[in-house]
This record gives C-alpha cells, structure tokens and sequence, in this order.
C-alpha cells in the first residue's frame, strides 16, 4: 500500500488504491496468467481515461461511477465492448481485493425457486428482465422470493450504490421496484408483497393537498386571477399568466410553503398564503434553500424570494414598509446573474473542439441513416426519427422548448405551394412566444427533405389516428417539454457522449455562428428572436473569445516557425 507523500491525501491509511490492488492481483496465483494481464490491463486503462496516477485513485465502486456513465466512445476512442469490458474486470478486479465488503454478485445463478419464479413470469407473457439483478442479488444472498421485504428492498439498494458501477443506483433501484410491483399483478404465482417505491425527488416538498383546505381553495382562486379567467378583475395581472408560468409558480410556493413545514412551524398552522409573506416566514423559508445550497443563494432561492414578494403586493396587498422589507430580502439573496450561467458556459465548453460540433451537426443524418438501415416498422424507430428531426430543427431554427414541443403542422409549418416544389417556413406567431416576437424561419432543402419523411413515413406510427401536432405525446397533446427534452438528451448522449439539452441548444447556435462570424451579433439577436440588442450581448460577449485566441496562436506561432526555418540575421545563440 502507498503511504506517506504517495498516498491520496484525501483518504486514510487503509484505504487501499488501485495500484495496490493491481500488486494483489500481480500476486494471486490462483488466476491464471492471462487473467492477470487482462485485469491489471483494465485498471491501467481507467488511470490513462482518467489521466490520474493509480497511486492517488481509491479502490471504491462508488468513485468512479459519475466517469464511467459520462464515459462514451465518441470522446475517449475505445469501442463499446473494450470500455465495457474496462468495467467488467475493474469491479472483478476490486471484489477479488477484498475492496467490497459486501458478499453481493449480480450473476450468482438463479435458485431453483428464483428460476421457477422466472418461468413462471415468461409464462404469463410478462417480462421478469427488468428485476433480474434484484433476482440475482436475491440468488446470491440466499433470500426466497417470499421473504422479499422492504428490508431486502434496502440492502438491494445499498448494494447497488456501494459495490456496482451502476450510473444511477437510486434510479435503478426504483424502476426495479416499480417492474416487482406490476408483476405482483401480473404473474400469479409471483409473491403478492408490493414493495415501497422511493420518492427521492423533491423530498422537501409537500403535496398542496395536505395542507388546510383553506390555504387550498385560496391557491385555487389565485390560479384563476392568475389566469386572468375574469376580465373584470382590474386587480389581476395585465395579460394572463401563460400555463407553464403557472406552473412554476405554484412549484415555487409549494417549496415555500414546504420550508416552512419542515423548519418546525405545524403544517396546519400555515392556512393563508399571508402567512408565507410574513417578514419572519419568508426569512425561515429563504434561510432553509441557502441551508440547501451551502449558504450561497442561487436563482433558485432567488426566484422563491421574488415569487413571495409578487404575492404580497399583488395577492396580500401588505403596506409599504412591509413590502420595502420584502424587497431587501430579494436583493440580499440575488445572485447577480446578468447573463448566461456558469453552467451552460461549461456545458458549451465541449465544443471548443471541432469534432464535438461535427458530431451534432452531423447527428439527426446519422441517426436517420442508422433507423433505415434496420427499420422494424416499429414506434421505437419512429421515435428515433422524430428525434433526429427535433435535433435538426433545433440547428436550424434554435426556438425555445416550449414552442418546439408545440408545433403544429397546419398552423406551423407553412408551404409556398404544394407537393415537393416551393418555400418551407417555420412560423410561430409572437402570442405563442415568451418575448412576444414573432418567430420566422425559411428551412433549408435538408431540414425540409428530413420533415418530409418523418411526416410520411414515421408519424402515423406514432398516432392511432390523423394528428396535426409535429410531436405527439399522449391523450391528443404533444409530448411535454420534460419528457422530450429527456429523450433527446438520452439519443445526443448515446450517439455523440455530448451533454445537452432543449434549451442549450440557443447557445449552441450562437457559440457555433460567433466562433466563424466574430461580433456578429445582430444575426444572432433575429435568429433567438431577442427584442434588444443588449439580450443578445449580455448573453454572448466574449463567446468568440475561444476562436479569437486561437486565431491569435496561429499568427503567432506561423511567425515563429518562419524565424526558426529561415534563421535571425546577426544572433548567436550560446549555451
């Protein structure tokens, strides 16, 4: 075991790190040569990906999950099966070290009751894959299917985080446990215990409909004003608030209101929103999300603060010096972010590299291409399409999320003429815009081709009947924004290994026009369809600071290589 200066600083003395498991295995003459080589391989292999020193990395499962599910072919230059394989012989390779205390192995085989259970469910037509690891587990620890608990349930799910490189364990986890409970109602000889789903997701927040019937009924009406449903209000906001606003208003009081709660004040006490805009309230509700966030305010905080000072002006109608005090609170906790964040600067920071902007340039051609080569006629093709198309769209056209969930192809997608021949336009009329601009945008032949298959060939699997939205979801609506935006993360990722989303794509567009167009500014601020010139540059100053410096480099370095090839009249140069 390293020690002293040649141990990980961050880790105790008995903490084993790769390099000294690779001397145990190095050692182990119970596994043949090859093995040996091919472990010891796997585990040199991670330290180059990782560009660390085996010395300093720590032999534990759970340290290297986040690289291994960000870990893609496309940006590392292995193949599928050799990073898999790299995972397979690690985790082999730190069970065989004693570095995972546990006894549990995902493929011990089946007992016989587990494997009668398996054919049972295939059986009754239903799928038992999805829980075969919590079978394997099962297998391995010598628990029957009957004594399948909520105790089990746990282990289960501690296995999963501390001795597997499964990327999402808690995700995992649920979705097994979710499959466990439909066979329940599935397969009738599958154990009749259902176990309890995890709601690990916004854990500090509670239900609206929990709290006192009035506090309800008052959100309720504040909906309605929000909504501006009654003209004759002269106190409701001066247009109606668009559904997805709602939306994340009334998240934000149930965080506020949620905070309260869980800073000890009775969750029956809290029955008017006047409550929540009390000066002491809003202080223990902002003091619990700083708590959260390591005492620095975030927009998170912010926007909670914002929302409680709007409804007690608007909804309470508090007096001045209440308000003034709730207005204080608001600048306190702004994070002063005047522009893009820092997050999506290092999100768009991938494609400072050329062959990162190639790959999603290139990616709804690609995955296109992929889908005909193998079409089944399925809605999974179709699906894939439909992505590919989004992509493209968003490339040429970079509208926000909500719009592009929402196009219609009647009202949206407008034709010079009919059939092949003519003019494509995207139109979104400003009413549907968040800025209120209208949107206008003339396809390119590509863009347009790529719409036309999709419409001719994949759409009608994905509706039982004639449809005019572009992305229909369920129920004759088109997909939400979360769950598109979660697909087209999910197919960008496994095509490219690049992290995006829906609404990084705007900056994607403007980092990829700037880079090739320095202090091309003004065809950025039409093509995002800002209002003012000064949106545009606040967001975008200095996002072509990366091709001017390496433009720069390249003055540079061309009048160094010409100094050295033709030489310096009158140096000599001693050592």
């Amino acid at each position: 075991m390293v020690n002293g200066s040649d141990r990980n600083p961050f880790t105790t003395a008995e903490q084993l790190s790769l390099q000294d498991v690779i001397e145990r295995i190095q050692k182990d003459d119970g596994l043949e040569v090859q093995r040996r080589r091919n472990v010891c391989s796997a585990i040199r292999s991670l330290g180059k990906l990782m560009g660390k020193d085996l010395r300093y990395l720590p032999a534990d499962p759970s340290f290297y999950r986040a690289f291994f599910k960000k870990l893609h072919p496309q940006q590392c230059g292995l193949t599928k099966p050799r990073i898999a394989n790299i995972k397979s012989d690690v985790l082999f390779a730190l069970r065989h070290a004693g570095c995972i205390r546990g006894t549990h192995t995902y493929m011990a085989p089946l007992t016989t009751a587990w494997q009668e259970l398996w054919n049972c469910a295939i059986g009754a037509g239903s799928s038992p894959r999805y829980v075969s690891r919590l079978m394997h587990y099962c297998s391995a620890q010598g628990i029957e299917p009957e004594a399948v608990d909520e105790a089990v349930s746990e282990r289960f799910k501690r296995a999963l985080v501390d001795e597997s490189f499964v990327g999402d364990p808690a995700k995992t986890h649920k979705d097994i446990i979710r499959t466990w409970n439909k066979l329940v109602d599935a397969v009738s000889k599958w154990p009749k215990r259902k176990l309890s789903v995890p709601w690990d997701k916004g854990t500090y927040t509670i239900p609206l409909n929990r709290f006192p019937q009035s506090f309800h009924d008052e959100i309720h009406a504040l909906v309605e004003h929000w909504s501006g449903k009654d003209i004759l209000d002269d106190t409701g906001p001066r247009k109606p608030l668009k559904h997805r606003t709602i939306k994340s208003r009334l998240y934000r009081l149930r965080q506020a209101a949620s905070a309260l709660v869980l800073q000890g004040w009775a969750l029956e006490s809290i029955t008017s929103i006047s409550i929540l805009t009390e000066i002491e309230a809003s202080k223990a509700v902002l003091r619990f999300y700083l708590d959260r966030a390591g005492g620095e305010t975030t927009s998170q905080v912010h926007g909670i603060a914002v929302l409680i000072k709007t409804l007690a002006r608007h909804w309470v109608g508090v007096d001045e010096e209440h308000l003034n005090a709730l207005k204080d609170l608001c600048s306190r906790v702004d994070p002063c972010i005047k522009g893009m964040t820092a997050k999506n600067r290092d999100r768009l920071r991938q494609f400072e590299d050329q062959r990162n902007v190639d790959l999603l340039l290139t990616f709804p051609q690609r995955q296109v291409d992929a889908v005909r080569r193998n079409d089944r006629g399925r809605r999974r093709e179709a699906v894939s399409v439909q992505i590919a198309l989004a992509v493209e769209l968003l490339l040429m056209a970079p509208i926000r999320a909500e719009n592009l969930v929402g196009i219609d192809i009647v009202r949206h997608i407008q034709r010079s003429r009919t059939g092949k021949s003519g003019i494509v336009h995207l139109v979104i009329p400003g009413s549907e815009v968040k800025n209120g601009e209208d949107l206008e945008f003339e396809l390119p032949t590509e863009t347009v081709e790529l719409l036309d298959l999709y419409l001719r060939d994949f759409h009608p699997r994905l509706v039982p009947g004639p449809c005019s939205l572009l992305f229909p979801g369920k129920h004759n609506k088109h997909k939400s924004r979360e769950l598109f935006g979660d697909q087209v993360s999910r197919h960008v990722f496994k095509a490219t290994g690049l992290s995006v989303n829906l609404h990084l794509f705007r900056h994607i567009a403007a980092k990829v026009y700037l880079d090739r167009n320095p202090g091309g500014y003004e065809v950025v601020r039409r093509l995002l369809g800002h209002r003012a010139m000064e949106t545009t540059i606040r967001f975008y100053a200095g996002m072509e600071n990366g091709a001017a410096g390496r433009h720069f480099d390249g003055v540079i370095l061309n009048i160094r290589q010409a100094a050295l090839k033709n030489g310096i009249e009158g140096l000599h140069y001693e050592t």
